[in-house]
């Protein structure tokens, strides 16, 4: 699902929401922060669709819910690592 389309009508002194994005991230340096800050600009914005714009706008992924969709192969992987260091551990 792409949702990039969604969001681009929101505009604030003549850029897109996406625009502000970057230029929030390049300054300050936290998604956190940008989703916050995406807030304050667009009050009308739940807190879903501001991390949406912002995970949008600083990945790959075209929404949310891919973006939470990728992240269950990397907590397998990250449970895989952690029982072979335990083993590991164990071995010793």
């Amino acid at each position: 699902m792409d949702n990039t389309i969604k969001y681009l009508h929101l505009k604030h002194e003549e850029k897109n929401v996406y625009e502000i994005v970057y230029e929030i991230v390049e300054k300050y340096k936290s998604p956190l922060f940008t989703i916050k800050k995406i807030r304050e600009i667009f009050p009308d914005l739940s807190l879903i669709e501001a991390k949406e714009i912002v995970v949008i706008a600083t990945s790959e992924h075209k929404s949310l819910y891919d973006y939470q969709g990728s992240l269950l192969p990397d907590l397998e992987e990250l449970d895989k690592l952690i029982n072979e260091e335990k083993d590991k551990n164990k071995d010793q």
